[in-house]
């Protein structure tokens, strides 16, 4: 898919270390998807023991995030 970056994640990415590179091999080759809010889905991916979380709302990225919550975000629905 080609995605749409806008200038609100370039600058998050920028402010929070995070490399395009790293955010497309995400997207590509996430670990799993999970429906969002809003029909929105976000991509994750563990990269050096940490969580990257990336929301898309179609082709549109919406923000991306890396957080030590992997629990949080990986445990299964009961």
């Amino acid at each position: 898919m080609d995605w749409r970056w806008t200038d609100h994640i370039l600058l998050q990415l920028k402010e929070r270390n995070i490399s395009k590179p790293l955010i497309e091999d995400a997207l590509a080759d996430p670990d799993d998807k999970k429906p969002g809010s809003r029909n929105r889905v976000i991509y994750q991916k563990l990269v050096s023991g940490r969580l990257l979380r990336i929301v898309t709302e179609g082709d549109l990225l919406i923000t991306a995030y890396i957080t030590d919550k992997i629990e949080k975000y990986t445990k299964e629905v009961k």
